[in-house]
Parts: structure tokens; sequence; C-alpha cells
């Protein structure tokens, strides 16, 4: 079976055998030598088969046991690797947009996002640029109002994973209120899209109820002019979301990422 998936045309053996193939390659120590052909085969796959979800999700969850199999030694490979998450994460287009596959492509994003968080901490210390250089990518995707709200989802749900608390107060935070635009385009002309986008900007914000050194710092302005700042440095849509949790030390951590 795992020199049968290290060949080109695997896919529809791999597709049936699914579930036992990962549980062998997370766990099987005797693959080392075949490493660069599972990373090629996860990188041919996801490049011809962008609109096909179920590829994708499956070369994610086989590029997933390969980072989680203790024995192996992926860090050469990291790169290409990231390549490809890179493709699930923000790629343009994953989907036809039929209603299901809409659903599974926010899903397929997010899987990615959880992953190359997973990689960019695992293999920090063999790359000390790979967390660097992820966020980086992944930042310029937000901070394009060119590209896709689907896109900005990923963009949204990788720097969260690769950078964690850290990234939304010092790279999403301070540019929401530029983004306000983005959001007031988007709920008109893709209402779904602009839903899914807030959703992961406010599970991003609401992180940051896990800084205690953060909430520690807030002042003891009154409710209203809380919220009142808050709207005014984040903009009205995230800042009236923010205000309607009545979470003052969230307000509190919000207002801290001025300085």
């Amino acid at each position: 079976l795992i020199h049968t998936l290290a060949l080109h045309d695997a896919l529809p053996i791999f597709v049936r055998l699914r579930v036992a193939a990962l549980a062998s390659v997370e766990n099987d120590e005797s693959l080392q030598q075949l490493v660069p052909y599972f990373v090629q085969f996860i990188a041919e796959k996801v490049t011809h088969n962008t609109k096909n979800i179920f590829v994708l999700q499956t070369m994610m969850e086989l590029a997933s046991a390969l980072t989680r199999n203790e024995r192996l030694f992926i860090d050469p490979y990291t790169t290409t690797l990231c390549s490809s998450v890179l493709t699930c994460l923000v790629g343009r287009g994953l989907t036809n947009a039929t209603p299901v596959e809409v659903k599974d492509h926010y899903k397929l994003r997010e899987f990615s996002a959880s992953l190359l968080g997973h990689i960019a901490k695992k293999y920090a210390k063999s790359s000390q640029q790979l967390k660097p250089r992820l966020a980086r990518t992944v930042l310029k995707y937000f901070l394009n109002p060119k590209k896709p709200l689907d896109q900005h989802y990923g963009a949204i749900s990788g720097l969260v994973a690769v950078g964690g608390p850290e990234s939304v107060r010092m790279l999403i935070i301070p540019n929401l209120k530029a983004y306000n635009s983005v959001l007031v385009k988007g709920q008109t002309e893709s209402p779904l899209d602009a839903e899914m986008v807030i959703g992961a900007l406010m599970k991003a914000i609401r992180g940051l109820e896990e800084d205690a050194a953060v909430l520690a710092n807030g002042n003891g302005n009154g409710t209203e002019e809380l919220s009142a700042q808050v709207e005014e440095f984040v903009g009205p849509i995230i800042g009236g979301h923010i205000s309607k949790l009545g979470d003052h030390k969230l307000e509190k951590a919000i207002l801290e990422c001025r300085t």
C-alpha cells in the first residue's frame, strides 16, 4: 500500500483505504525513504485538483500524518509541504460554489491553518525563518483588499495559527479599521463570506482573553466609553460585534493594542 501511494496515479487506491493509510503513515517508522515521494505526491495532487475539495482535504490529512510521525525526518521538505498547505489555505477558487462545497472549502481552509501552525511550531528550530516567512505570506493576503473574502478567511486563520495572540495584537487588530471597508463591501456582495470572515476575526480577537498579562493592564474607563473607543479603533462592524459581547476585559485588551 505504502509503495503504491508514492506513485503518481495512486489516488483511487488511497481514497478507498484512506483511514488505514493515514494511520500507517502517521505511525510507521520505516517510511523515511518514501518521504520525498509522499511530499511530491501531495504537491502534484494539490496543484492539479484545486477545485476538488475531497482530494485537497485528503492531501492535507496525508501531510498532517507525515508531520505527526515522530520517527520521520521531514525538515528538508517543509518548504514544499508548506507550499501545498498554503494553496489549500489561501488559494483562490477552491470550490465550484455549490452549497455543500462552500461549507466544505471553509473547513479545508481551517484544517490547513491548523496544519500550518503545527508545521511552523514543530520545525521552527530547524528553520528559524519559517514562522516569520509564513506569517508574512498570509499577511499579504489579509492586507490586500482585492483578494476575495474566502482567501482573507484563510489568511486570518493562518495568522492566528502561526503567530498566536501576538499576531492578533500586532498584525490583525491594528489593521481592522481600514479593513472595515472590505467588510462593508463584502456584506453587500457576498454576505456568507463576510459572515465567515467576521466569525474568524471575532474568534481571533476573543483569543486575547487567554492572555492574562494583557488583561491585567486595563484602565478604569466607563463601559460606554470603552465601547466607543474600541469602535473608533477597530471600526464599526467589528467594534459592534465586540460591544455586543459585553466583555469589558476584552475591550481593555483590544485598546492595549494601540500601543
